[in-house]
């Protein structure tokens, strides 16, 4: 497949404003920068390093990050890089480095502000602007840990769980079926990362049972919950290679492709879509029973796939919503006296954001998901009109 837009339906009246195709032979980099749309602020968004990214998949991430950044009033542009690359090959720095510089123009005009994804990390960042020329745009670590983890690498997790917190309270305003949540609710864990370390960290927090998590190397479940702690310290010793090393008296192992199907064969109330995009599709839509999809990864829906849930009762949480742990952290790091000011801060935005979707979408009788992307976009479509009739003005003084 060649590396450019397949979809053009992707192209609307919202965006994407630019789509900058980087293709540099020489050192094998492949690249592409999708700014969705610049008329909420500077446009922002992480870069993500995977040997099979596509250009729509990184369009309709741009476009996530605008729904996620006008879902809060956050005053920030939706833009997405991707590099076609393995994150584990030897030449990640080589290609990092290309791509950089080739987008440099772009961030040092403030077209566009790059942050980690999947695939890259804070230090990757660092040395990408250093290599722009404007090393002072890198973000400041805060230097604090919890658990011997750098606390930056929690607030997307402890976001998502906030929100599945507040929409376990609220089942019965989400769903017509008479959906019973077990007294410790049961939740599948696609991705044990940085975000998925952090979920399991505040599942067990919160005392929520994590019955089954997968990783790039396979899939485990126990029904009587897996053990969280041990799960932690396999991460630390084998890294994705834990799912093989874990042992319990009733487990399971599966293929990492299987692990939503459980849903059908065993009590889960929570399922968090935790890696790549379209993980939620017509291939398995069928296989899933669960009360709620609380997504810590962007576009987990294959295009359609949520009135289908919607139709088997299943609420299909907007991902928009439930991960933006991260970037409200950016938005309160310089002002919280403590990381602990900027968990609680964290945890009321989201838990309060949540409510007001699940109240809305209750009371125009529409789901959660097509009432947080009508809110956005409309928020959106505001302040395209307004540069609009700027433009206009600007257009007939100058005639």
């Amino acid at each position: 497949m060649k590396f450019e837009i397949q979809d053009m339906s992707l192209l609307d009246e919202i965006g994407p404003e630019q789509v900058i195709l980087i293709n540099n032979p020489s050192i094998g980099l492949k690249g592409v920068l999708s700014i969705d749309n610049s008329v909420y602020g500077i446009p922002a968004g992480g870069v993500r390093l995977a040997p099979d990214i596509t250009v729509d998949e990184i369009v309709r991430l741009s476009r996530a990050m605008s729904l996620k950044f006008c879902a809060y009033r956050l005053k920030v542009g939706g833009a997405k890089s991707g590099v076609l690359g393995n994150p584990l090959d030897d030449n990640k720095g080589v290609l990092l480095t290309g791509f950089a510089k080739a987008i440099g123009t772009y961030v040092k005009n403030d077209v566009y502000y790059p942050g980690p994804d999947m695939g890259t990390d804070d230090n990757d960042l660092v040395k990408m602007f250093s290599v722009m020329g404007v090393p002072n745009l890198a973000p400041n670590k805060i230097g604090l840990f919890k658990e011997g983890i750098p606390v930056e690498e929690l607030f997307t997790g402890y976001g998502v769980i906030d929100c599945l917190e507040v929409i376990y309270n609220n089942i019965d305003k989400l769903t017509r079926l008479k959906q019973v949540a077990t007294q410790r609710p049961k939740i599948l864990l696609e991705g044990f990362g940085k975000v998925g370390t952090a979920i399991a960290m505040s599942l067990k927090d919160k005392g929520y049972l994590l019955t089954g998590v997968s990783t790039i190397k396979g899939a485990i479940y126990d029904d009587d919950g897996l053990n969280i702690d041990e799960l932690l310290r396999l991460k630390l010793e084998y890294g994705d290679d834990l799912v093989n090393e874990y042992s319990s008296k009733n487990l399971m192992k599966i293929p990492k492709e299987k692990l939503f199907e459980l849903s059908s064969e065993f009590k889960t109330d929570f399922i968090i879509p935790g890696a790549r995009p379209d993980v939620i599709n017509k291939q398995n839509v069928d296989n899933i029973e669960t009360i709620a999809l609380v997504p810590a990864a962007n576009i987990p829906y294959e295009k359609g796939i949520t009135s289908i849930l919607a139709e088997k009762g299943i609420i299909a949480f907007p991902d928009f919503v439930a991960n933006a742990g991260e970037v409200l952290a950016v938005l309160v790091n310089k002002v919280a006296k403590d990381c602990n000011e900027i968990f609680d801060y964290i945890k009321s935005k989201i838990s309060e954001k949540t409510f007001h979707v699940i109240q809305e979408a209750y009371n125009e009788r529409i789901t959660p998901y097509d009432y947080a992307v009508n809110d956005a976009l409309n928020e959106l479509k505001k302040k395209i009109k307004r540069k609009v009739n700027l433009i206009e003005k600007l257009n007939k003084r100058f005639k």
